[in-house]
């Protein structure tokens, strides 16, 4: 949606400067490294929020806006996992992860 959007506005995307992928050798780090990534994205889609309304380009804020949605709740996800761990240990979560 987003890069649709961004043509619509006749302006070229540039994705071939991604940021950094940091993976983790452990469940634990792994859920950190994700976590920290979902925060950073939620700190930029704000700033673009903000931004899309005060150029204003409210079609583009509401296309940012549903993103950070999806973003707050990928936190929340990563978040509950880690307390998960933290309550039963990470090998009995490991159990719980197998279906």
């Amino acid at each position: 949606k987003l890069i649709g959007r961004i043509l619509f506005v006749d302006v070229r995307p540039i994705v071939s400067e991604l940021k950094k992928i940091s993976i983790g050798g452990e469940v634990p780090a792994q859920l950190a490294n994700d976590l920290q990534a979902e925060m950073d994205a939620c700190k930029a889609y704000n700033a673009a929020i903000k931004l899309a309304g005060e150029v204003p380009d409210f079609a583009t804020r509401e296309i940012l806006e549903e993103i950070l949605n999806d973003e707050d709740r990928h936190v929340d996800e990563i978040e509950e996992l880690q307390d998960q761990i933290g309550h039963m240990t990470l090998g009995i979560f490991l159990t719980t992860q197998v279906g």
